[in-house]
């Protein structure tokens, strides 16, 4: 990777281009983990693309690894847009819930395994009780990452129905694990 890393640096396309894509299935996951009513997920992608952009310009071999620093400039760029998008004069759209930010794991601190623990079953629970069965389909597909299209595909529904099912249950969910926040 850090060879490939420098030809980009380098001004090589094609090596920007392998390493935009070999990040892709990340910069995917971390924006499914968002939830972000006032945003686009697409422009939470473009984001997180961008961050890998930075990642490559901005990585200092000497200092690291490269997989971790491109992680935390996806995961930095896409709270940029959150918190801009929380600002007072954004107050209407606040209604975000990030699932990565509720309650860090950390297997060594067993006060955080506990609260980790105790989130995932309130949002199991969640999931089971509120959501219709179209809903957590449609809401399991999107946290494993798949795209509207490949959701319409795997469920038989149209685009319209699969966006509607995923913002009621974000909505059904922001408002039930509000206490997490």
């Amino acid at each position: 990777m850090n060879d490939l890393v420098k030809r980009a640096q380098q001004g090589d396309q094609q090596a920007r281009e392998q390493i935009i894509a070999d990040f892709k299935p990340l910069v995917r996951a971390t924006a499914n983990k968002l939830f972000l009513i006032s945003v686009d997920v697409e422009d939470l992608l473009m984001e997180g693309a961008l961050g890998v952009v930075k990642a490559i310009d901005s990585f200092d071999q000497s200092k690291g690894n490269f997989a971790g620093f491109v992680k935390n400039c996806v995961v930095n760029h896409m709270f940029s847009v959150a918190r801009h998008e929380t600002t007072l004069k954004n107050k209407a759209m606040q209604d975000y819930v990030s699932l990565d930010e509720v309650v860090l794991y950390d297997e060594s601190n067993p006060l955080k395994t506990t609260l980790y623990n105790q989130f995932q079953n309130k949002l199991n629970a969640c999931v089971e009780s509120l959501l219709t069965p179209t809903e957590k389909q449609v809401f399991n597909l999107f946290l494993e990452g798949y795209t509207y299209n490949e959701i319409c595909q795997k469920t038989d529904k149209t685009g319209k129905a699969v966006d509607g099912a995923l913002q009621r249950a974000r909505k059904k969910l922001s408002v039930a694990l509000n206490e997490y926040r």
